[in-house]
């Protein structure tokens, strides 16, 4: 049997995976959605209510704020103070969409006075990483969902996709953004550990057919969080937002020290 290398330093370059993915069961998010409309997690029963603390929802790749409204509305149901991104369409070099993000937590620390809890799905949570690093005193905790945050390994077609998306982009990205020759310092940063004052833990699932689920896990076992479904119905999975309401609750479980 072959071992799997130790985890490597995060990356934010895109790779096809040398694992194979299981892309064709992403076609199934909508059982995803169906189910949590008919758990109980859903109504909020057996999730322990939440504090009113500010918690941003940030989208993945290619996405909008429109695919967390679901998780919106449930965070508020809960007992939190849901906010949505506002990054737009998640399509832009990182290091653009990072400061629309941090011009959003900005804005929430301002208007309620607490340090703001960020929710991010995919590359939203590397994003939201990324402003946890520059503004620690701002963000308490980033809970990744299917976020590669060891390296982006990703479905080949994916990467295809990405990178024909990204490269027609050039005039806003430059033509090496998300490439392994590119040399952000949004890239660079994505190495930096967070601060002990930033708790995280991740939420994976290893029937992820987009990201390899091996990348999406934290190095430290006691912050990761296994759900099973697909990469795209994290959003609306209800073991993943059993594990959130957990996660949120009990801040130790994402409070391990760095």
């Amino acid at each position: 049997m072959a071992v799997r290398a130790p985890p490597r330093t995060p990356s934010l370059s895109v790779q096809a995976s040398e694992t194979a993915l299981p892309m064709w069961r992403e076609s199934l998010w909508m059982m995803d959605w169906m189910a949590l409309r008919m758990s109980s997690v859903y109504r909020g029963h057996g999730v322990r209510p939440g504090n009113g603390d500010p918690i941003v929802v940030v989208p993945g790749f290619m996405c909008t704020d429109h695919v967390m409204y679901e998780m919106y509305g449930w965070l508020r149901r809960v007992g939190y103070d849901p906010h949505l991104s506002g990054i737009g369409w998640n399509v832009d070099c990182p290091r653009t969409t990072s400061e629309r993000l941090e011009r959003t937590v900005t804005r929430v620390y301002a208007k309620t006075g607490r340090r703001v809890r960020i929710v991010g799905h995919s590359l939203g949570g590397i994003i939201g990483r990324h402003v946890a690093l520059e503004r620690p005193e701002m963000v308490s905790q980033v809970v990744f969902m299917g976020s590669p945050i060891q390296e982006v390994h990703a479905h080949p077609v994916i990467v295809a996709a990405a990178v024909a998306l990204l490269g027609t982009r050039s005039s806003i990205l430059g033509v090496q953004c998300l490439k392994a020759g590119c040399e952000c310092d949004f890239t660079a940063d994505a190495r930096r550990p967070l601060p002990s004052s930033v708790q995280h833990a991740a939420i994976y699932t290893r029937g992820d057919g987009v990201v390899d689920w091996h990348d999406a896990r934290e190095r430290d076992p006691r912050r990761n969080h296994e759900v099973g479904g697909t990469h795209i119905g994290l959003v609306y999975n209800p073991r993943a937002y059993r594990a959130l309401g957990n996660i949120l609750a009990e801040r130790r479980f994402g409070g391990i020290a760095a």
